[in-house]
């Protein structure tokens, strides 16, 4: 490591908390993607506009955790990647960093799912209104037996 005469224990602990609070970020990001697919289960949508401007602030947060992160390996002289993170924190800081990574991993997969239920939603409520806009193009028309029917063939009301 090469710094410009910054202590690389002060620079390792400041990584540490760094890690803390993006981990602690991270599970309320969980918390919130959690919140969001048991609000995605029902019908009432209102509350996602909530649930997204949530998660708008704690990306936000993460960014900022990020930059700072960056800022403290270039203090380093290392690259900001996972070798240069290892290099830092050594075996003292191998807990957080696992931590972190797992929560992240978590949050990835959770946000995926949630991805997939959005996507599979929206593809039933596109089949649903296909549906419904194929039958509302149709003229209303009536069988012999007085049934209303849409399908071509049958008589146009009025129509002998």
């Amino acid at each position: 490591m090469q710094g410009s005469g910054t202590d690389p224990g002060a620079l390792r602990q400041r990584l540490i908390s760094l890690l803390g609070a993006e981990r602690d970020l991270v599970r309320e990001f969980i918390a919130v993607l959690g919140e969001e697919r048991e609000t995605l289960s029902h019908t009432d949508m209102e509350p996602l506009f909530a649930l997204s401007e949530r998660k708008g602030q704690i990306v936000r947060q993460l960014d900022q955790l990020s930059t700072a992160r960056i800022a403290v390996l270039a203090q380093a002289g290392l690259p900001h990647d996972r070798d240069g993170i290892q290099k830092l924190l050594g075996d003292a800081g191998a807990p957080a960093w696992g931590e972190y990574l797992a929560a992240a991993e978590q949050a990835r997969n959770i946000n995926l799912e949630n991805g997939r239920f959005i996507t599979e939603r929206l593809k039933n409520n596109h089949q649903a209104l296909a549906v419904l806009m194929a039958h509302a193009d149709q003229p209303t028309t009536y069988g012999r037996d007085g049934i209303s029917r849409t399908r071509p063939g049958s008589r146009i009301l009025g129509s002998v």
